[in-house]
């Protein structure tokens, strides 16, 4: 029996579905975006200082004097500096300053200060702090003054215009005379003791130019009953410009047992300009 042929329009009906298949192009394959949403950090908890992070040094002196002559013969001197350097949740104050005067050629004030203290905060309100101070003072038969302390602070109030800090704590405090004095029922070149500390401080911007500081503390003797010294600071300034300004400061010591003849309280008012720089 003769074999059939296919039809040629069913042959060329499948070739044409062929060529459109092979003619398809490929899908390209797509790649889902994914949004991310912005995430943001947490915020400080509440107890965590909000300051800057970076360190920064301040630095200020200031000088004064006066000259007298005629009826009266007098000369005064003072000088002071200060540096000062705050991080995010620390800072450290270094002070120093001297006083020289004479009266008709006698000595009438002769004396030198150093003071440092670091505070460190571990949380928003409370701080702890050690502190060093050292002093010279012949007039009051002082030769060196050497004190150490530590202890914790609070925060009382804290703003850019205002502070106001409580600290306590407990140090060790050695003075060595000029000639030998009577402390503590005894004739003694040097005496030392434990001593408490109990202190307050403020600084305020009154004025965009007026700024206002102080700070008392209160040292109890604790190795002899009813003994203790204090000191009051206190410190005015009025810009004159960006770097200039006028000062004025007054200090009191008072000591309730400097030694015989030796008189308790000693008063320090100085005035003169000051700079200031970063």
């Amino acid at each position: 029996m003769p074999r059939r042929r296919g039809s040629p329009s069913i042959a060329f009906a499948l070739g044409l579905v062929a060529l459109a298949f092979s003619a398809t192009p490929a899908r390209a394959q797509v790649t889902p975006i994914v949004v991310v949403p912005e995430t943001k950090p947490a915020p400080p908890p509440a107890d965590t200082p909000a300051f800057s992070s970076d360190a920064t040094w301040r630095f200020a002196a200031s000088v004064g004097g006066t000259k007298t002559s005629g009826n009266s013969k007098s000369s005064t001197v003072n000088l002071s500096g200060e540096a000062v350097r705050t991080t995010d949740n620390s800072k450290l104050n270094l002070a120093i300053r001297g006083l020289y005067a004479e009266a008709n050629d006698n000595r009438t004030g002769a004396n030198i200060a150093f003071s440092s203290q670091y505070d460190r905060d571990f949380s928003r309100d409370w701080f702890g702090f050690g502190k060093l101070d050292l002093m010279r003072d012949h007039p009051a038969n002082i030769d060196m003054r050497q004190s150490a302390y530590g202890g914790v602070g609070y925060h009382l109030v804290r703003t850019p215009d205002h502070s106001w800090d409580l600290s306590g704590g407990v140090g060790y405090t050695e003075d060595q005379y000029v000639r030998p004095a009577n402390v503590a029922g005894a004739l003694r070149e040097e005496y030392g003791r434990v001593e408490g500390v109990i202190s307050e401080s403020s600084t305020h911007k009154v004025t965009e130019t007026t700024s206002l500081r102080q700070k008392v503390g209160y040292f109890p003797n604790l190795k002899e009953s009813g003994a203790f010294r204090m000191v009051f600071d206190a410190g005015l300034s009025v810009a004159i410009n960006a770097s200039l300004s006028l000062t004025a400061g007054w200090t009191y010591r008072y000591d309730s047992d400097p030694g015989v003849g030796i008189k308790k309280g000693d008063a320090v008012y100085v005035t003169g300009i000051g700079i200031k720089w970063d």
